[in-house]
Parts: structure tokens; sequence; C-alpha cells
């Protein structure tokens, strides 16, 4: 296949000239990702002297020069003519501002991440691009992203080029196209069909993308393409209190995969104090009422997670082009918990009515779980505050497949996730899991449909703390009166007997003579749910006991009735 010339790409749009054609500098297709909490990787296509970028705090005094190497291995783009170059910055300070230039070209800037847990941060998500040469409007489209200053990166929700039906040239124009906003914010990119899912002769794929970013934490998923099986299928990272997790295409198995590998990235992000929200991201729809209907496998993936992961709050998706976002889904008949659905393929290719045009959709009466949806192209942007996602979509150039009017950079749909995270079904205050939002703090709920059972519970059933299996308190005590035996010299001298603990096979028994246990204690340990003492209280004294499993795992000595640990000083 013969290889396109620069001179191709530089004749090929007005913009692309004016951006990276001038005379003297000839880097172009110039993007970076996030990597990492304190590093960047930035990408482009240069002469064998264009290889550096400088940086620094200011512009004209850099101060750090790094040079970079070509892209090796299975992944190498060949849409075009390279080099193509990837320089890793690393050890950068967190959040903040660095300007850069590659080969001695014009300065920009771009934004590290900011520090664990933080807030206030904007992104912007699109998918669907192509380039300006065929579709004339996502140009226009691009500048209004650009104009949009504070975005940090732009989450690209996959079919970025069209280069499989439009020809092998069109994947530089678009990286081109996407400078405006490419060169100061992060691309962040998932994978759709039209980088892979080629009819024959396969003209572009996956190598052409993959080769041209280095993405965070990437991750190989079950049936990949053969001929790019290098890695970086899906990935995800943290951003202040944000996780992403973008999802794969579906290849055979790389759903059900993917679905059983991201269980302990959400868990992690459950549990974790710097994460308050969970975000994914990918080409296909769970839900969509447009041209490309929602996948029934993703959504029972994506709903399930919603329901044990109360931090899920959002997926951003592309594929079908039309603007669509959902009310909250979990699988459930009241949506509690739920996880908020928007497509957003609007990022410049040609809007997808239905033909013959009865209605534009195709599903024409609108789904009850559809909020709102609208043929016009744009862009969304999210607002991260650290208690809620404010999301607008904003309106981008006019076209006759629309269904609704609106002025360029006005905002046709507004909305603002403000989840709870305290799963509380039997509204005791305690959440399942426990969650510092909930009225009683992180206090674990392990039966949320009785308000009677959580973690260190008052006894309402047999007077033991074995309501929570597994979790602190849990041992064989008297959680109310402090005393959970006792025999005195007044009274015959009986075996102390407790209900065996389903599943302990050891047991330890404190006793002390007074039932604080404030003097001391000793212990003695027994494989049995009994204890005969060999020892005989004195005259006028009292023996009181407490119990514990200590195998499989060790229990509590539980709490007073003031919730102060029993735990006795025992040897």
């Amino acid at each position: 296949m013969p290889t396109p010339t620069r001179a191709i790409f530089c004749a090929a749009t007005a913009m692309a000239a004016l951006l990276v054609c001038g005379a003297g500098f000839a880097a172009d297709e110039i993007h970076w990702t996030i990597t990492g909490p304190t590093s960047v990787t930035f990408d482009w296509r240069g002469s064998i002297s264009e290889n550096t970028v400088r940086y620094g705090l200011s512009a004209g005094s850099y101060g750090t020069t790094v040079t970079a190497a070509s892209p090796t291995g299975t992944c190498v783009p060949y849409s075009s003519a390279g080099p193509f170059f990837e320089a890793k910055l690393t050890g950068l300070l967190p959040d903040t501002l660095y300007h850069y230039s590659i080969a001695e070209g014009p300065d920009h800037t771009f934004r590290s991440a900011p520090q664990s847990g933080t807030s206030s941060f904007d992104i912007l998500v699109a998918g669907d691009f192509g380039n300006g040469s065929i579709y004339s409007r996502m140009v226009g489209v691009q500048q209004q992203m650009a104009q949009e200053t504070d975005a940090r990166f732009v989450l690209a929700v996959g079919d970025l080029t069209y280069a499989d039906t439009n020809g092998l040239p069109h994947v530089g124009l678009h990286f081109n196209d996407v400078m405006p906003w490419s060169r100061d914010v992060a691309y962040m990119p998932a994978w759709g069909n039209h980088e892979w899912d080629n009819p024959p002769p396969q003209v572009d794929d996956l190598r052409n993308y993959k080769g041209r970013f280095d993405l965070p934490n990437p991750q190989t998923a079950v049936g990949t393409p053969a001929i790019s099986n290098c890695g970086e299928d899906w990935y995800w990272f943290d951003y202040g209190n944000v996780r992403f997790i973008a999802y794969p295409e579906p290849w055979t198995g790389a759903w059900a995969d993917w679905n059983t590998r991201v269980q302990a990235l959400m868990d992690a992000a459950q549990v974790s104090s710097s994460i308050r929200f969970i975000v994914t991201f990918g080409h296909r729809p769970a839900y969509s009422s447009g041209h490309h209907t929602g996948s029934a496998t993703l959504a029972s993936y994506l709903d399930a997670l919603a329901a044990s992961h109360s931090k899920y709050v959002l997926n951003v998706n592309g594929h079908s082009h039309n603007y669509e976002r959902s009310f909250p889904q979990d699988g459930a008949l009241d949506n509690r918990f739920g996880v908020t659905h928007i497509t957003a393929g609007t990022g410049g290719s040609n809007l997808e009515r239905q033909a013959p045009p009865a209605c534009p959709w195709l599903t024409c009466a609108q789904p009850s779980w559809s909020a709102v949806r609208y043929f016009h192209l744009g862009y969304l942007k999210l607002t991260f505050t650290a208690s809620s996602i404010a999301g607008t979509f904003v309106c981008g150039p006019a076209s006759s497949a629309d269904d609704v009017a609106c002025a360029e950079g006005a905002v046709l749909d507004s909305f603002v996730l403000t989840p709870s995270l305290c799963r509380d079904s039997d509204n005791d205050g305690f959440g399942a899991p426990g969650d510092v939002t909930c009225p009683n703090g992180a206090t674990i709920d392990c039966d949320d449909s009785d308000p009677n059972t959580y973690d260190g519970a008052p006894e309402v059933n047999d007077g033991l703390d074995n309501q929570c299996s597994g979790v602190s308190g849990y041992g064989l005590v008297d959680e109310t009166t402090g005393v959970s035996g006792f025999h005195s010299t007044t009274s015959p001298k009986t075996d102390y007997v407790w209900p065996p603990q389903q599943g302990a096979t050891g047991y330890e028994v404190a006793r002390s003579v007074l039932p604080d246990f404030s003097p001391g204690c000793g212990t003695v340990a027994t494989s049995v749910a009994s204890f005969t003492d060999p020892e005989v209280p004195a005259s006028g004294q009292v023996f009181y006991y407490l119990v514990r499993p200590v195998s499989p795992f060790v229990g509590s000595w539980g709490a007073r009735s003031s919730g102060v640990d029993r735990g006795p000083n025992c040897t």
C-alpha cells in the first residue's frame, strides 16, 4: 500500500496547514496522555531531528529536555510515513501547569494530575469524530472544545478517524484536526469498532492507535485481534477523587473477562477514602434508543456493578451518533443506586437518523429509562466536585439531521449527580457496605434487611455477639451486660457452656474476679464449646468468664453496653 507523503497531509485541510505545516516546523499529530499521578507521555510525528520535548514552569526557560524514542514491537503505526516519536515525562509536581515545546516549536502547556482525593476539575467527552476533510462540522466541534480552557482531558469514546472506510491518510488528518485541544488537554481514548472491525480487505487496524498512545495501567482483553495483540485494550487511572475505568470492544469473551477483573478495581475504589466516584467509559452503549441499540449483556454487567458499588455513578460511550442520557440504572425496580448512562457520539461524524424518516430514532417511543435524547453535534462537559458530578451537553454546529435547534455553545442538556454513598435499605443509619456518608459512619451493616442487625448492635436475640461473621467484634459474648458467664461458692460448680459457633474449631476462655475484668484475667484454650474450671472461687468471690473463637479466625471479647471494647488484659 503506498505511503502518503507529508505534503498530502499539509494540503488536505486548511487547519492542518495552519497548525503544523509552517516554515521551519513540521512536527504534527501532537497529543499527550496522563500516565500516572506525576507523569505524562507525548506522542507526535516529525522529521528525524524533531525528536525532543523541552518543558518547565515557564515559557522560554524550560529547563528539562527529554529525547523521544520511536515506537517498537508489534503495534507500530503504519498509516503514514514517520518517524513517530514518544516521550515519557516523569517526576512531575502534582497539579502543576507546565510549558513545553516540541522540536523548538511553539510553546504550549500541559497540567499534571491533581493530588489523590482532590476535586473541582472539568473534563470533556465525545466520540465518533472523523476529520474535517470528510465531516465538515467536525472541525467546528474541535474548535469549540479547545475553548474549554479549564478542561483537564478528553475522554474520546471510540471511532476516532474512520480511516477504515475513508482511507489511511485520514488517521493523520484526524490527529491534526484535534490539535486545537490535544496539545494542551490530554487525549484519553477508548477504541471503537471503526478502529478494528474492517470488512475485507482490511485497511486500518488498532496498530495505528495503540502505537500512538501510552495508556496508564494497560490491560489485555480476551479475544483481542491477533494483528494488534500488544495490550492497551482497556485501562484505568485515578484522577483526583475519581477512578476512571475503560471497557474494551466486544471481542469473544472480552466483556465477561473484563467484568471479572474489574470487580477488584471497583472494590478497592469503594473502600478508598480518596475516591468519591467511579466512572466507566467505552464505545458501545449499554442503553441506547438510537441507530445502535444498547447491549443487554453489557447492561447486565454494569447494572450489577452499580448495585454492589455505590460510588459507581456514571458511564459514558459513543457508537450511536446522537446524544442520549438515561435515568440511573442498576437492574432493580427502583434503580435506587444506579448508573447514569450517556451516549455522546457527537464529535463530528454524520448523525445517524433512521430511514425512512417516520421518526429519527430506532425506538420511536422514548423508553422509560431514557431521560433526554437529541440529534445534534456537540460535546459533554463534566465538572467533578467533592460531592457531585455536574454535566452539560454543549451545542455544536447545526446540520440537516438535527431534531432540535440550539445556538453553538448553548447548553442543550444539564444535570447534577449527587448520589448518596450510604446503602441503607433498612433505614437503621448503618450502610451495607459501611460508608462515612451514612448517618452512623462507616460501621458495617451485615444484614441490610434487618434494622436490628449491624456490627456492634445491642442484643435482642440470644445475648451473643454472633450477628456479623468475619467483622470486628464477632465473638461469643454478651454485648449488653458485660457478663458472659459466672459461678460462685454459693452455687454448685458447673461447666461454662456456650452455643457452638458455626465454623469455629477452637475457643479461648478468659476468667476474672470482676465483671469488667479490670484487675486482669487468665485464659485457657479449648476445642469444644464448654469449659470446666478446676479452680473454685474463694469465699464470697465470683468468677466471671468471656469466650471468643480463635480458629479459624480470631473473634472479639465484645463491647460493654457503653460501647467500649471489653478486651481484657489477659495473659
